[in-house]
């Protein structure tokens, strides 16, 4: 009895100094701490160099033109509500519906952003060999997606009740400039909302790759876990796995940063 406990001391020494697997380190130096951290973390990941200077550039600046045209909604919207005392135009709810939209906006973007942070520093520990992290990530990861297409609905169905209230418009009460105005301004607000649709589908295009990597992650983690890899194997492919996951997570960021912001830019 003493000789088999022996041995199995030995063993489980013997296997745990001789382990070669270590967590990943970002280039930062650290685990990630919050979302103007992704960026930096994977801006070296990039092969290309092309790449790197467009990807450099994303993070830094956002079309002018996406800018002017979500932001600017809510002032369409309220200029309708100002040319008249007695919501003649309708504008008001429609006003408070794109408030409440773009607080949507601005919670999925920072949700997301923040959440990204947790799903790296909790996949880089590649010591932990729980392969439960990786379907709770994914759930997570999901629970966005559906929240996106959720608010994306609303957005369509908040143009689609402006267009209809614009439509119904008398083409001269009180006069004729008065309700062209109001139209114009209708006009600019639905194109600003149909505007954040696509801002919605760019978003959720890097949680698809997100939540898909995951049962990559879990596989390599098992494998390891079965002895059917190496620890050379095991690192190199983690290593590979956790690279393309700060690209998916970069291109989220860069497409999450205005939506992220809209609450300073209001």
């Amino acid at each position: 009895m003493y000789f088999q406990i022996s041995l199995i001391i030995i063993f489980s020494l013997f296997c745990g100094s001789n382990s070669l697997v270590s967590n990943y380190v970002p280039v930062i130096g650290r685990d990630l701490i919050t979302p103007a951290d992704i960026p930096r973390a994977a801006l070296l990941t990039y092969t290309n160099q092309n790449d790197i200077l467009s990807f450099s550039k994303s993070i830094l600046n956002e079309s002018p033109g996406d800018v002017f045209n979500i932001t600017f909604s809510k002032y369409y919207l309220n200029n309708i509500v100002a040319l008249s005392t007695s919501n003649t135009f309708g504008a008001l709810s429609h006003y408070n519906s794109l408030i409440s939209l773009f607080n949507d906006f601005n919670s999925i973007a920072l949700v997301g952003l923040n959440n990204t942070v947790g799903y790296f520093n909790t996949i880089s520990k590649y010591t932990d060999l729980d392969t439960t992290k990786f379907d709770s990530i994914s759930m997570s990861i999901n629970n966005l997606k559906s929240r996106v297409d959720s608010t994306k609905q609303l957005a369509i169905t908040l143009a689609s009740s402006m267009n209809t209230t614009k439509n119904s418009l008398s083409p001269s009460t009180p006069n004729a400039e008065t309700v062209q105005v109001v139209k114009d301004n209708y006009d600019l607000a639905i194109r600003s909302v149909l505007s954040s649709v696509d801002r919605l589908n760019l978003i959720k295009s890097p949680l698809n790759d997100m939540s898909s990597i995951m049962s990559t992650f879990k596989d390599e983690v098992s494998f390891y876990v079965d002895f059917l890899t190496t620890d050379d194997e095991y690192m190199a492919n983690m290593n590979t796995y956790i690279k393309r996951f700060l690209l998916y997570s970069n291109t989220l960021y860069s497409r999450s940063l205005l939506f992220s912001r809209l609450k300073e830019l209001f």
